[in-house]
C-alpha cells in the first residue's frame, strides 16, 4: 500500500519527498494531494492548488496508461524557488498532449492543463528498470518561496 517516506534532502537548498504508490487503487489519489497539501503548504494557495492539480492529474494518467504508479515524487528548490513533480509508472505508452487514448471525448485533456500549468513537463525513461517518468517543473514566482516559522 501507499507509504510515504522522510524527506531524502531537506536543506536550506531545498527538499525532496516521495511517496511510494505501487499497490495503490486510484482512491489513493485523496491521500496523494493532502501529503503535497502538507509538505508545500507555505507556497500559497493559488500556486499550491496548480501543484496539486498537476499532481493529481499525472498520478491518475499513471493509473489509466501505465499499468498503476510506482512512486510520486516531490522536489523543491528554494533558489531559485520552484517545484518538480515526478511520478513513475511500467507503462510503455508515451503521454499524449490533448488527445484521449478512451474513444469517449470527453477524457484526454489532462496533459493540457498540465501543459498550461506547468513552466515544462516530459517524459523520461529507464529501460533497463521498466520505469517511465513524467515530470513537471512549477515556478513559485507567485509566492516567495520561504518557510513559514514554526
Amino acid at each position: 500500500m501507499a507509504a510515504l517516506k522522510p524527506p531524502a534532502v531537506d536543506e536550506p537548498y531545498g527538499a525532496m519527498w516521495s511517496f511510494d504508490l505501487r499497490g495503490s487503487r486510484p482512491t489513493v489519489l485523496a491521500h496523494v494531494r493532502s501529503w503535497i497539501g502538507a509538505v508545500l503548504e507555505d507556497l500559497g494557495r493559488e500556486r499550491l492548488a496548480d501543484i496539486v492539480l498537476i499532481a493529481d492529474e499525472l498520478v491518475a494518467n499513471a493509473f489509466d496508461h501505465g499499468g498503476g504508479p510506482h512512486e510520486v515524487r516531490v522536489s523543491r528548490m528554494r533558489t531559485p524557488c520552484w517545484v518538480g513533480i515526478e511520478v513513475d509508472d511500467s507503462g510503455s505508452d508515451q503521454p499524449v498532449l490533448g488527445r484521449s487514448r478512451f474513444p469517449a471525448d470527453y477524457r484526454g485533456r489532462g496533459l493540457v492543463v498540465v501543459d498550461n500549468l506547468a513552466q515544462a513537463w516530459g517524459v523520461t525513461t529507464d529501460p533497463d528498470r521498466g520505469v517511465k517518468t513524467v515530470w513537471a517543473h512549477v515556478a513559485c514566482a507567485m509566492q516567495p518561496c520561504v518557510p513559514r516559522s514554526r
